[in-house]
């Protein structure tokens, strides 16, 4: 499910929002209203207005589908990527273990999530991988960052540096 600020829900009520403005019933009683006035002058001026509203809303309803477009593709991956990542991630993920508290368990929950067959099922389904994969890997990063300066800092204070005194007499 989307979140409410999400780019999609956005679009979604801009769709809603350009659909109803000009639905044909509003359009229809539009004519019919023109159909009435016995001036030209004014029903070209009204019937101008009202293709430039469905000008308007057409070149709206044209961006927000190349942004639902964009959206779609931004979370696509090609067999190529999915090739990719299935090699070479992996690799990568292992060397962060030791630094984030990992064991050998989650490594192998992580192969299988990283397997080439599942990428492809989760692609066809419609899963999110920056959020479902993208994100947990960027919070592992940083807690392996977070871990090593810690462990640099431990080593440095069971160390201290003798200040003022020599050891030379």
């Amino acid at each position: 499910m989307e979140p409410a600020n999400s780019p999609v829900t956005e679009l979604a009520v801009r769709l809603k929002e350009v659909s109803i403005k000009n639905t044909a019933e509003a359009i229809y009683n539009k004519i019919n209203l023109v159909k009435q006035i016995q001036n030209d002058k004014q029903t070209i001026n009204v019937l101008e207005e009202i293709i430039n509203d469905l000008t308007t809303d057409k070149n709206e309803l044209i961006q927000i589908t190349k942004c639902y477009e964009q959206e779609f593709l931004s979370q696509d991956i090609s067999d190529e990527d999915i090739e990719y990542i299935t090699k070479e991630l992996l690799p990568i993920i292992t060397t962060f273990l030791p630094f984030s508290g990992g064991d050998s368990e989650f490594v192998s929950t992580i192969q299988k999530i990283l397997s080439a067959e599942t990428f492809k099922i989760l692609k066809l389904l419609g899963f999110n991988y920056k959020e479902a994969i993208g994100q947990p890997l960027t919070n592992l990063v940083a807690q392996a960052i977070q871990n090593q300066n810690q462990n640099q800092s431990q080593n440095t204070n069971k160390y201290p540096v003798n200040k003022g005194y020599s050891s030379r007499k």
